[in-house]
């Protein structure tokens, strides 16, 4: 079909599989960077935590985020289109790879586990958009932003003093474990909120003298670190945990390098 005097063509249909119980938009930078890519892709959002049956098979392209072995894995893998995925933020070693046409990693310390594959590349970042220093009087000594799981390690804030906040998601599939971290915080004077809007959690940011993430290697927090510092905070991390060391001087990746690295790695394979 003509318009205008110029051919008119579809947008390549995407379809991003990712896993939630937690029922809230976070507008991370991997949010931002997804809105930016329907510039390119008409993208198709599946939580596969929720009912998924119907799903069409007419995608261009595959984009999972998650760990290796997860369920939003094992479903993007059934797709006989292009595949990428995301890896989550965490140390499990990869399973069957070379099943994806492109690997996105998080962190520079990750690469080497992945450094055999024919494409891999790094894309990451935060949403600046919603995330910057808005310059308020910080009554919160420390914060902390995450699951209420074990391998975060809480448990590090009852040793603090002054006001201590920790705030993220209640496991719903782990409801025994989050609740008993929350109440041993309480009792212990920290203050525990349960996930927020991104709106609220950049004020809480805005709030924290310093944000403290004391997670294990297995426990994320590489997005809390870029968005803490983009709003103002110190910084503290466990001393080991070698994979978000990085984080606390390298560039500031944002919303713009996540669109243009998954846009580079997906037209790298449909093109």
């Amino acid at each position: 079909m003509l318009q205008n005097g110029t051919m008119s063509s579809k947008k390549p249909r995407l379809l991003f599989l990712y896993y939630s119980k937690h029922g809230k938009i976070v507008k991370d930078g991997l949010w931002q960077a997804l809105e930016m890519l329907k510039e390119d892709f008409k993208i198709v959002k599946k939580n596969v935590a929720k009912d998924y049956l119907g799903l069409g098979r007419d995608f261009k392209f595959v984009l999972v985020w998650g760990a290796w072995g997860s369920p939003q894995d094992k479903f993007g893998r059934t797709f006989d289109c292009k595949k990428g995925i995301c890896i989550a933020g965490n140390v499990v070693k990869p399973i069957k790879p070379n099943d994806y046409d492109v690997l996105f990693y998080e962190t520079k310390w990750y690469q080497p586990e992945i450094k055999f594959h024919k494409r891999i590349v790094h894309a990451f970042g935060m949403n600046r958009r919603e995330f910057k220093n808005l310059h308020m009087d910080r009554d919160i000594d420390y914060l902390g932003v995450g699951a209420f799981a074990l391998w975060k390690r809480w448990d590090e804030f009852s040793k603090l003093s002054g006001y201590r906040v920790v705030v993220g998601e209640v496991q719903v599939d782990n409801m025994e474990e989050s609740m008993s971290i929350w109440n041993r915080l309480t009792e212990n004077g920290v203050h525990c909120q349960t996930m927020v809007t991104t709106r609220k959690l950049s004020v809480l940011y805005n709030r924290a003298k310093t944000v403290f993430i004391p997670a294990d290697i297995n426990g994320g927090g590489e997005r809390a670190i870029l968005e803490a510092r983009a709003c103002g905070c110190d910084i503290q991390i466990m001393p080991d945990n070698p994979k978000l060391l990085e984080l606390l001087d390298c560039p500031m990746y944002d919303e713009n390098y996540y669109y243009r690295k998954l846009k580079e790695g997906i037209t790298a394979c449909v093109s």
